[in-house]
């Protein structure tokens, strides 16, 4: 017996796929929000309190005062690593200073982690936007920059932000080693199909050039406000 199809049917289907991602998205910020603020209120502060006494404590002999001191610079080490995490989950210059501000620091932290310079003409960015369009606009550099600092090994990388023709474009470009696009997808590949699919449920568009040798630039354009 053939299935009838109605009309409609597959749009429907669409709008309820599309439902389901923006919501399973809206969990897992919700969750990062709840777990950074966990790491940065209450672990960070108790780090805080403990550096503090490391660093008053003085003792009796040369010996424990440099164990003491090496104590401390562990501790600190550690909280500033607890403060990095906390902030990779969720930015709070994102909500309080906005899109271009927390897309600067974030691009300034990975650039000196891999050691290379990195370009950033984000004006663009300093527009007002809809909290869904800048959270996944954040998101893209960020899963775009973990990508090169894993796969393209650059010596230069920009990010960029261009208005025209009431779209706006970001840009994450590096000069690393590219890839294949019609290979069979790996780890990379599905980074990307997320990102495509996060700027779909936002009207946005994803694009990637890249080749092996050649370096990778992608893409990502919203439509703004008229």
């Amino acid at each position: 017996m053939r299935a009838t199809i109605q009309p409609g049917e597959d749009e429907t289907a669409k709008a309820q796929r599309r439902r389901l991602t923006r919501r399973l998205i809206a969990v897992q910020e919700e969750q990062r929000l709840r777990l950074s603020r966990e790491l940065h209120d209450d672990l960070g502060q108790m780090l805080a309190s403990v550096a503090l006494e490391l660093h008053s404590i003085r003792a009796d002999s040369a010996e424990l005062d440099a164990r003491l001191a090496r104590a401390a610079q562990l501790v600190d080490q550690l909280s500033t690593r607890v403060h990095d995490a906390a902030w990779s989950l969720r930015p709070a210059d994102l909500d309080r200073l906005g899109l271009r501000a927390s897309v600067e620091d974030l691009a300034s932290m990975l650039c000196a982690q891999l050691c290379i310079p990195c370009d950033v003409d984000l004006e663009a960015l300093s527009r007002p936007l809809e909290p869904e369009v800048a959270l996944t606009l954040y998101r893209i550099v960020q899963e775009a920059l973990t990508n090169i600092g894993k796969h393209a090994q650059p010596s230069r990388v920009s990010v960029t932000a261009h208005i025209w023709d009431n779209r706006l474009r970001l840009t994450v470009e590096d000069n690393g080693h590219g890839f294949d696009a019609n290979i069979a997808p790996g780890s990379r590949h599905l980074g990307l199909a997320g990102m495509k699919e996060r700027l779909a449920l936002i009207g946005g568009e994803f694009t990637v050039e890249t080749a092996k040798g050649k370096g990778t630039a992608i893409y990502a354009d919203v439509p703004l406000p008229g």
